[in-house]
């Protein structure tokens, strides 16, 4: 079978090889990969930058989807021909994150996707939202999970505001999610034109931060002078002191990712008189991506798809997701 694995750490390293076809254990589902989406993990793992140790070589990649072919005596949660999607946090089935349960995700440190049949325990995998092919179900595990545990956290209600920086995977799930909970919804970018697709999708009001490096402000004008009840903190360090301007009191700051840096210097005084929540969020468990596949499926999203690649053009996802110019996900498609 086909398969890319990464032999060292790097882009120019990511080999397409020819593997044994595996066969499932008594728990485990074989599943023929169909597609996959690219996360900004996926290339730390690659770079070798990723928060944990990965052994060499590994297929990467940590979300995918596809139908399976064949379940081992003691699987319950499945059946050949079920359409399924991975899911990355392979132990963490309900409630809290607990510590022994780290260092099990898909795609690094365990094997990813990029391979035509993979092998997974039950709990490993998710069904599929009816509604949606693999290519699209496959954006899901990690950036639709994490928008929608930051809302469900944040407990979102009609009337209130969000404010999206950036328009990539998470932050347009979160606008979709926002305003299926009649929220309004303020996204930040550098492109004008980023911002009227953002429109388009029911954004309220669109902000381009190059322009208006100062957008903290305009936020809290945008939101009746008071600041947004919720900030989808995707960038880090370079931006999570002008978040906490932009949130109002009591509001929630869900810091995901570190793209602006990892190490950040915050003004304690408006944290504390505004009574801010800071939060760290990574995906959530299986029951809580249970349940959003259940109101994807209400609500027939639709998820966003800059550009589709082929199986051998894992390298060209890769650099067009380092470079920042998508608009929603990137998607690998097994049979291109």
């Amino acid at each position: 079978m086909r398969a890319i694995q990464l032999s060292a750490f790097g882009l120019d390293h990511l080999d397409l090889v020819d593997l044994p076809a595996p066969r499932p254990g008594p728990r485990e589902v074989l599943v023929r990969m169909e597609a996959a989406s690219l996360n900004f993990r996926d290339h730390m793992v690659v770079n070798g930058d990723l928060y944990r140790g990965v052994p060499l070589p590994i297929a990467p990649v940590s979300d995918g989807a596809g139908t399976v072919l064949e379940v081992g005596e003691e699987v319950t949660r499945f059946k050949p021909g079920d359409h399924v999607t991975t899911f990355c946090k392979s132990r963490w089935i309900a409630g809290a994150m607990r510590p022994e349960w780290e260092g099990t995700e898909i795609g690094g440190p365990e094997p990813g996707v990029m391979r035509e049949l993979a092998c997974f325990d039950q709990y490993s995998l998710a069904r599929a939202p009816a509604h949606l092919s693999s290519v699209q179900a496959a954006t899901l595990p990690i950036a639709a999970l994490t928008a929608w545990q930051i809302l469900e956290t944040a407990h979102v209600t009609a009337g209130q505001s969000v404010l999206l920086l950036g328009t990539g995977g998470v932050a347009l799930f979160a606008l979709q999610f926002a305003k299926a909970r009649g929220a309004r919804a303020i996204v930040l970018s550098s492109s004008d034109e980023k911002l009227e697709r953002a429109k388009a999708l029911g954004a309220d009001v669109g902000i381009n931060y190059k322009t208006h490096p100062q957008w903290g402000s305009l936020v809290r004008e945008a939101s009746g002078g008071t600041g947004v009840d919720v900030v989808v903190e995707t960038i880090g360090a370079a931006t999570l002191a002008r978040s906490l301007e932009a949130v109002r009191m009591h509001g929630f700051i869900a810091v995901l990712g570190w793209i602006g840096g990892s190490e950040a210097t915050l003004p304690l005084t408006p944290m504390v008189l505004k009574r801010v929540r800071l939060q760290g969020i990574s995906v959530a468990s299986l029951e809580t991506h249970e349940q959003m596949v259940v109101a994807i499926e209400a609500i027939s999203l639709q998820p966003v798809i800059d550009h589709v690649y082929g199986f051998a053009q894992l390298r060209e996802a890769f650099e067009q997701l380092v470079a920042g110019r998508h608009f929603g996900k990137l998607a690998i498609d097994f049979d291109r």
